[in-house]
């Protein structure tokens, strides 16, 4: 269970990382430890009202991120170029294996955090299942629709070496002289997914720590862990290419590791457990 809430706080220290890097104040130490106290102080409020309410806003805010989204989408294609797709398949097999673990690790195993709290908040097995699925659906449809108009628009090359696709993907539409900067909603499209994952893996984090601890309530916890969030968020990228080599080198193994093999084996040795019992109950 430690392991768990260790890795969810690390992630939670990495998501506030994001939101600085965004704004292009990497290199600014002051602006970085504004922007993650700026996050944090909001996610801890979000955390400590309840997840029925982080869910809520979330019900709330979702048009507010598919109605921009569509936007970028239907602006892209006039700059769409269907020969950046060519050749297909020229890199081999192994890198796109590469790539598809690449992208699974972003788009469903990181869903991990999720089992902290379907079991208590979601009662029937259907609706937790179908909300899975539902999610995983769309998100990783986004990110595919993302990365496909990388590709078409500003080219193999570029979108490789691009920090943020979608950004610079945004920054490029222009429609009729009136429709411009679109990059500003991008950035809140970006900010208000980044604040409902982070509050997700502190969520998680604090109620978990609190049962450990058996304290009736776990909003006592949410200050003193948003400070160690915060330190996180200030060591755990010391630049950009550590991130990229991170993420390259190291993330892949890690999320496989706690997204896949470790709740595995949690779950073998549970149905050992069930039959070991009924056994002994005969």
């Amino acid at each position: 269970m430690l392991i768990f809430l260790g890795i969810f706080l690390l992630c939670a220290g990495v998501c506030l990382v994001e939101i600085p890097y965004l704004k292009k104040v990497k290199s600014k130490r002051e602006k970085r430890i504004f922007w993650s106290l700026f996050t944090v102080s909001i996610v801890i409020v979000g955390v400590r009202l309840g997840i029925e309410t982080i869910a809520r806003c979330a019900e709330i805010l979702f048009p507010w991120f598919v109605i921009p989204f569509l936007i970028l989408v239907f602006s892209t294609f006039p700059q769409i170029h269907y020969e950046n797709l060519q050749p297909l398949l020229e890199v081999g097999v192994k890198p796109i294996i590469r790539s598809i673990l690449v992208f699974t690790s972003i788009t469903s195993l990181t869903f991990i955090v999720l089992l902290t709290v379907f079991p208590a908040h979601v009662a029937e097995p259907d609706q937790r299942n179908r909300a899975f699925f539902t999610g995983s659906l769309i998100g990783g449809g986004i990110m595919i629709i993302i990365l496909l108009l990388g590709i078409l628009v500003l080219g193999n090359t570029y979108t490789r070496i691009a920090l943020y696709p979608s950004y610079e993907l945004a920054r490029r539409i222009e429609v009729a002289d009136f429709l411009k900067n679109i990059e500003v909603i991008m950035a809140i499209m970006w900010f208000l997914s980044l604040y409902f994952k982070t509050s997700l893996y502190y969520y998680a984090t604090v109620s978990g720590l609190a049962q450990i601890l058996e304290l009736k309530n776990y909003r006592i916890l949410t200050l003193p862990l948003g400070i160690i969030a915060v330190t996180f968020s200030l060591i755990v990228y010391p630049s950009i290419p550590y991130e990229q080599t991170w993420d390259r080198d190291t993330w892949i193994p890690y999320s496989l590791l706690f997204g896949l093999f470790y709740p595995l084996g949690l779950l073998i040795v549970g149905k050992i457990r069930v039959k070991h019992s009924a056994s002994l109950s005969k």
